[in-house]
C-alpha cells in the first residue's frame, strides 16, 4: 500500500455494506432506504460510499447542501438526489437543471421556483418538510399548512415527489417522537383527503432502530449505516459495525528521562524514564486538541496513552515496555489484534457523538477504502483534485 503520508482513514466496505443488509432486514419490506451522505459521506468520501451503495441496489441519496449536491450529481446521473437544507435563490436554476430535489417548506419560496421553473421549461423536483417539534425548518402542523401545499401541488412547474420531517430525540424520548409523528401524520392524512399523494420519509437513524411503525416509504439511516448506534439502548436488532479505523505509523522513537516535559505548555513531565513514540497525526486531521491525555492508541496490540497536548499535526504516546519501530502501525480507533478503541470511546472522551466526530476528519487524510481486509481503492482527495 503506498501512501503519500503515514496517517489515513481506512473505510471498511464490506462493514457498509453488512450494516446496510442489517437496516434493510429490519425495516418493512415496501420501505426503501434514502441514503444519508452528506459532509461528504459523514467523512468517508460521498463518492465512494455512494458508488458502494449502488452496487447494492440503492437508488436513493441525500445530501445537505446545494453543492455537495451537484458534486454528486456530477459523479452519478442515474441516482435520486434530495437536498435536505435550505437552497438559496440564486442555486435554483443549477438544481433544477440537474433534476436535483431539494426541500421546500415556504408558500412564497413555491411560487419563485416555479417561475425559475417555469422560465427552463422544467419542473422543480422538491420534497416538503413538516417542523412536527425540531424547530429547525419546515411548515409547521397548523391548517394553513394543509391549503398552501395545496397550492403547491397545484402549481405547474413544481413536482412533489415526497415529504419529511425530523425527530429530535428519537434516541431517547419515546413520547416526545411519538408526539412529532402523529403531528406530521395529522397534515399526510389531511392531504390524502384532498387526494394529494406524495412518498413519505421520517425515520432518522434512531428512529430505525425503534420505530418499526415509522418505516413509510422511505427511512433516512446516517450514522447507524456507518456503524455506530451511539449508545441506543434499543439497539439489539441492529448489531452494526463501524466502517472506520484511522491508522498511522509511528514516525519517531526516542527514550527521555525523568523530569522532561512534553510537547507544547510542557503540560505533561516525565516520571521516569519513558518511551516515546511520535505519531503523524495531529488536531488538523480530526485528533481534536480536546482529546490530550484522554485517550490511548493501539501499539502492537496494546493501548499506549497520549501524552502531552496534540499538536497541528504530530501527537505523543508512552510505549514504554512496547516491541515497537519507527514505521509500525498505530491504531487511533479500530481493531489491532485482539484489543479495540472504538469510535463511540473516542467522541465521549470529548464531549461528542460519533456522528459529530466522524465529519472531523480532515480532507488530507487519504482514504484507504478495503472490502475483506483487502485494498480496493486509494484516494488521496489533496492529491485527486
Amino acid at each position: 500500500m503506498e501512501l503519500n503520508r503515514p496517517a489515513w482513514l481506512e473505510v471498511h466496505l464490506d462493514h457498509l455494506e453488512h450494516n446496510i443488509e442489517v437496516i434493510r432486514k429490519n425495516v418493512a419490506d415496501h420501505t426503501e432506504i434514502l441514503s444519508i451522505v452528506k459532509a461528504d459521506g459523514y467523512g468517508f468520501g460521498a463518492r465512494e460510499i455512494t458508488a458502494a451503495q449502488r452496487e447494492m441496489g440503492l437508488k436513493h441519496f441525500a445530501v445537505a447542501t446545494g453543492n455537495e449536491a451537484l458534486a454528486l450529481r456530477r459523479d452519478f446521473s442515474d441516482i435520486e438526489i434530495l437536498i435536505l437544507g435550505y437552497v438559496p435563490d440564486e442555486s435554483l436554476e443549477k438544481i433544477i437543471e440537474a433534476e436535483i430535489d431539494f426541500a421546500l417548506y415556504d408558500l412564497e419560496k413555491a411560487k419563485r421556483v416555479d417561475a425559475v421553473a417555469a422560465k427552463l421549461g422544467k419542473k422543480a423536483r422538491v420534497h416538503l418538510v413538516l417542523d412536527t417539534g425540531m424547530s429547525r425548518i419546515g411548515f409547521q402542523v397548523v391548517p394553513e399548512t394543509v391549503d398552501a401545499i395545496e397550492e403547491i401541488s397545484k402549481m405547474e412547474h413544481i413536482q412533489i415527489d415526497g415529504m419529511f420531517t425530523h425527530f429530535a430525540v428519537a434516541d431517547s424520548d419515546d413520547e416526545f417522537t411519538q408526539g412529532q409523528y402523529q403531528g406530521y401524520r395529522k397534515i399526510a392524512d389531511a392531504l390524502k383527503e384532498r387526494d394529494i399523494h406524495v412518498k413519505e420519509h421520517v425515520s432518522n437513524s434512531h428512529a430505525i432502530i425503534r420505530h418499526r411503525t415509522f418505516d413509510l416509504d422511505y427511512v433516512r439511516p446516517g450514522i447507524v449505516q456507518y456503524g455506530s448506534v451511539e449508545g441506543d439502548d434499543e439497539q439489539g436488532n441492529f448489531p452494526v459495525k463501524f466502517v472506520g479505523s484511522l491508522k498511522a505509523k509511528i514516525g519517531h522513537l526516542k527514550e527521555l528521562p525523568a523530569g522532561r516535559g512534553v510537547s507544547y505548555g510542557l503540560t505533561y513531565t516525565t516520571t521516569k524514564c519513558t518511551k516515546i513514540a511520535t505519531i503523524p497525526i495531529g488536531y488538523a486531521d480530526g485528533l481534536e486538541r480536546g482529546l490530550s491525555g484522554k485517550i490511548d492508541m493501539l501499539v502492537g496490540g496494546q493501548r499506549c496513552p497520549q501524552i502531552g497536548r496534540i499538536c497541528m499535526d504530530q501527537c505523543m504516546i508512552d510505549v514504554t515496555g512496547v516491541d515497537c519501530a519507527v514505521g509500525d502501525e498505530v491504531v487511533i480507533i479500530g481493531k489491532q489484534g485482539d484489543s479495540e478503541i472504538t469510535i463511540e470511546e473516542v467522541a465521549e472522551k470529548n464531549g461528542e457523538i460519533p456522528t459529530s466526530y466522524v465529519t472531523h476528519f480532515n480532507k488530507r487524510l487519504p482514504r484507504v477504502y478495503t472490502r475483506g481486509g483487502e485494498v480496493v481503492k486509494i484516494v488521496d482527495q489533496l492529491l485527486d483534485r
